[in-house]
């Protein structure tokens, strides 16, 4: 169920609201196995690896958290280049102002670990004396949705609950267009009692200060899927059954031995007959059992052939490769084209988160721009036009891209200053100073060329 109303804030209400009890509770099953709690979540795991004594073997696999890195590290672990006007003009300093004063690529990463992790992260845009771009938790997230329209949010609650002097309260902040209502609720066994607090704030920006960036959407949900729960069933198993493994390889990592009875010697302090190891030597007369340990053959190979199908499976249904990991036996990526081949789905994933993700960022800039001018902060100006240039986060093949660069340039596909653009990543006066410089020394180096004369057969030189 959807909220569709104020309602679930008035008094008289469970906190939380029974309508976001799963995805709640989805959101905190998915942190506890991003950091590694994994014995909280999968239930039955302990059962599975108790033996009579109740001991358990504990291997954690965290392949959660090591996804939700990775699709982070693809989009934003090689910084986009944000631009939103020439080098030197009011709106790229302003908008290399707002990136650099809130650590804006870093908030952006860990937003894009809760898109993974949790199926939408969430920016917040605020103001004290500048604009303030923060990441939210999903958690205190609650959309109001039009009853005849899920997909249309019409107003964005961020409320949490918190206790102070052994009185429990609830604050919420209500996120409309143009507007924020800071209320402050009094909570009382897990029920809203009565409102203390409430205060109305103009923004000057006719736009919701929250900004939500979700992962794969359907026409009847507002938040987005997460990456693990198609993956937890087969974690758990690759979990239990290495953790098998281990216990198996343990129990026979110090075999027991047989032999004739000769080997026995009597312990005067307890009176038993025990063995005593140590390099002894046993003499063994005919007919007599010679020593020797139990050996144990486990027969593992089916265990490890249901790994190998499982990390298959892994692969397949995360989007991912070996590659991805870094796992590449020699001669597999020998060249930069290569490497992007055998990346070809981790990166069309990313491309999706991608698609995204720009949106929201050039929204939450030009927010933040647009809340300095209303708050008539000095030499504010608004974005209109914000690029990107995305990066793929593989490691660049130099020679590669130096190649393929040098052969467009001599063939005319591009200019010097694109493939000065392209090979150093320069711009504005540096790539200006930098492409006259070359021109100018292709001037004075040019060689000389002999041409023949056709009229009189002799050779004259001419610069070429």
């Amino acid at each position: 169920m959807l909220l569709t109303s104020l309602g679930f804030l008035s008094p008289g209400r469970l906190w939380p609201p029974p309508e976001e009890s799963e995805r709640l509770r989805l959101y905190s099953e998915n942190r506890k196995l991003f950091e590694g709690k994994h014995h909280e979540v999968f239930s039955e795991w302990i059962k599975l690896l108790r033996d009579e004594q109740k001991a358990t073997l504990e291997i954690i696999l965290n392949w959660h958290k090591r996804l939700s890195i990775l699709w982070a590290d693809l989009l934003l672990g090689e910084p986009p280049r944000i631009t939103a006007g020439e080098q030197g003009s009011p709106e790229q300093q302003t908008v290399e102002r707002i990136v650099e004063n809130n650590n804006f690529i870093n908030t952006a990463y860990e937003v894009a670990l809760d898109v993974s992790r949790f199926g939408t992260g969430l920016f917040k845009v605020g103001f004290d004396g500048r604009a303030i771009i923060t990441g939210q938790q999903p958690g205190v997230w609650f959309p109001v949705v039009k009853s005849d329209d899920v997909k249309e949010i019409v107003v964005h609650v961020l409320a949490y609950a918190y206790e102070e002097n052994d009185v429990n309260y609830l604050k919420a902040e209500i996120h409309e267009r143009g507007k924020i209502t800071t209320a402050l609720f009094l909570l009382k066994d897990g029920v809203i009692e009565s409102q203390q607090e409430l205060e109305e704030k103009e923004t000057g920006v006719d736009d919701f200060l929250v900004v939500p960036v979700n992962n794969i959407l359907t026409t009847d949900r507002v938040t987005g899927l997460d990456d693990y729960g198609d993956l937890d069933s087969i974690i758990q198993e690759l979990e239990i059954r290495v953790a098998q493994i281990s216990r198996i390889l343990d129990k026979h990592s110090d075999p027991n031995m047989y032999g004739p009875d000769t080997a026995l010697e009597h312990d005067p302090i307890t009176g038993e007959w025990t063995y005593r190891g140590g390099g002894k030597y046993f003499p063994v007369s005919q007919g007599e059992a010679l020593p020797g340990y139990v050996t144990w053959d486990g027969k593992l190979d089916a265990a490890f052939r249901q790994i190998e199908i499982l990390m298959e499976q892994l692969y397949i249904l995360s989007e991912t490769s070996v590659a991805a990991f870094g796992q590449l036996k020699a001669g597999f990526a020998e060249s930069g084209t290569a490497l992007r081949r055998l990346m070809m789905a981790p990166l069309a994933k990313t491309n999706r988160i991608r698609l995204r993700f720009d949106p929201a960022l050039k929204r939450v800039l030009k927010l933040a721009a647009a809340l300095e001018v209303a708050q008539g902060m000095s030499g504010a100006v608004k974005l209109d036009h914000i690029n990107i240039d995305w990066q793929d986060g593989l490691p660049n093949d130099e020679t590669e891209i130096t190649n393929t660069t040098v052969a467009q340039k001599e063939s005319g596909l591009i200019s010097l200053e694109s493939a000065l653009r392209r090979l150093h990543g320069l711009e504005g006066e540096a790539l200006e100073q930098e492409a006259a410089r070359i021109r100018a020394d292709a001037d004075t180096e040019m060689p000389l060329i002999f041409r023949p004369n056709l009229d009189t057969g002799e050779t004259s030189t001419t610069e070429e």
